[in-house]
């Protein structure tokens, strides 16, 4: 009777993460460019293996793509994508010749400092725009983060800010480029192997939150103002770095 009760608790447990994470994520990918979508990973991380829980977001982060791509479809920046792409894909490339062989938490803590240093610095974006070659450091940092732990949000959002984008923009030119991203990720997640062992009833299961909540972060969006929105986008930026921070200390602890 107690194993019952205890394999009940572990089964709400994982699914009341699962679908926080992916309701977050969702609201993340349409309303605030991603700052905030590296919330899924470390919370599923905690009751099954990163590397699988990176292996089953990434089917459900490209549904979430195509919604979004089709909601900011009008309002895509395409220069900025000309030259952030190439770095992210260079980014990608790396990435997964490191899959497997690099540990995610110096990654983890790195990348978290960074993005609570720039949160908490509001005079630093000018700063890091000021040399040439930003968007290939950036872009390509995204690329990296993104294909080891689904944390392109934060380099790709340091990059934007600087720019200084009207928000439709911004969140546009976010979409398309997560998107062309993600689908190029398959291609190292399948010369590693990363498939293998991936719940896919449970993908499947995942699917209807994905929708619900890139809508639902579709909806917020229009009811911030410019100023709003930055100050959600620091906000978000910080709460990511506490979080990619706190995954490997989480972890050390389990």
């Amino acid at each position: 009777m107690m194993g019952e009760q205890a394999g009940l608790t572990d089964l709400l447990l994982f699914a009341c993460l699962a679908v926080t994470g992916v309701l977050l994520t969702g609201i993340s990918k349409s309303g605030f460019a991603g700052g905030a979508g590296v919330v899924a990973v470390p919370m599923l991380a905690l009751v099954m293996p990163a590397s699988q829980a990176a292996a089953l977001m990434l089917p459900i982060l490209i549904l979430m793509d195509g919604r979004t791509v089709y909601l900011y479809r009008r309002s895509v920046r395409w220069s900025e994508l000309k030259t952030l792409l190439p770095a992210a894909i260079a980014g990608i490339a790396l990435g997964g010749l490191l899959m497997g062989w690099l540990s995610d938490a110096g990654l983890s803590l790195l990348l978290g400092a960074v993005s609570l240093i720039f949160a908490s610095w509001q005079r630093m974006a000018p700063r890091l725009m000021a040399f040439r070659g930003s968007a290939w450091i950036w872009g390509g940092l995204s690329g990296i983060t993104s294909t080891l732990i689904h944390a392109g949000g934060p380099p790709l959002n340091i990059y934007l800010l600087g720019r200084q984008l009207p928000k439709p923009l911004w969140l546009a030119t976010a979409a398309v480029f997560f998107a062309v991203m993600n689908l190029i990720k398959i291609v190292p997640y399948t010369l590693v192997g990363a498939w293998q062992g991936v719940p896919w009833l449970l993908m499947l299961a995942l699917i209807p939150f994905a929708y619900l909540g890139v809508g639902l972060g579709y909806r917020i969006q229009h009811r911030l103002s410019e100023a709003a929105f930055i100050s959600l986008c620091r906000l978000l930026l910080g709460t990511t770095g506490l979080l990619l921070m706190a995954k490997p200390v989480w972890s050390g602890l389990m």
